[in-house]
């Protein structure tokens, strides 16, 4: 689900998924702007929160105008607290605001820069609801992605 042109749009995109070699398993190779278990892009969600944040409109006309729950709504601000004191850390979360950051966040010249030092400080994407599931065998699952580039042999 995107935001265009002032309208919730439902999209459909191709995900290329590869085969590890060392874990044999299939792993899906997203965009930045998607987030991984959710419906929604993650420019979706920063428009419907920058709204939000802005004081501009009613929870309701929100809600109404981007088609999603009041429970929703709440679960994603409570959420980006949540990532935005992870990221920024307890005493800088206290002085910048929900409204700044977003503006920050949108500013970067390299989304991917953020979104990457997020995933490996977080071991999550940026306002993923829940953890990636661990792998087989595996108690707790981690980001283990540095930098990823494809492998030119393969080709």
């Amino acid at each position: 689900m995107d935001f265009i042109s002032s309208k919730p749009v439902k999209s459909d995109i191709c995900v290329l998924r590869v085969c590890c070699g060392s874990c044999g398993h299939t792993h899906a190779i997203l965009p930045d702007v998607v987030v991984p278990y959710s419906g929604y892009s993650l420019f979706f969600l920063l428009r419907l929160l920058g709204e939000y944040f802005s004081g501009l409109f009613h929870v309701e006309e929100l809600c109404e105008r981007f088609g999603v729950s009041q429970n929703q709504l709440y679960q994603w601000i409570s959420l980006w607290r949540i990532h935005k004191q992870e990221w920024l850390g307890v005493l800088a979360d206290m002085e910048v605001s929900d409204w700044l950051f977003l503006k920050d966040l949108l500013s970067y010249n390299r989304y991917s820069s953020f979104s990457m030092g997020y995933a490996i400080q977080c071991n999550n994407s940026f306002m993923q609801s829940h953890a990636n599931p661990p792998p087989a065998g595996s108690k707790t699952a981690q980001y283990h992605q540095l930098i990823y580039s494809p492998d030119i042999s393969v080709f």
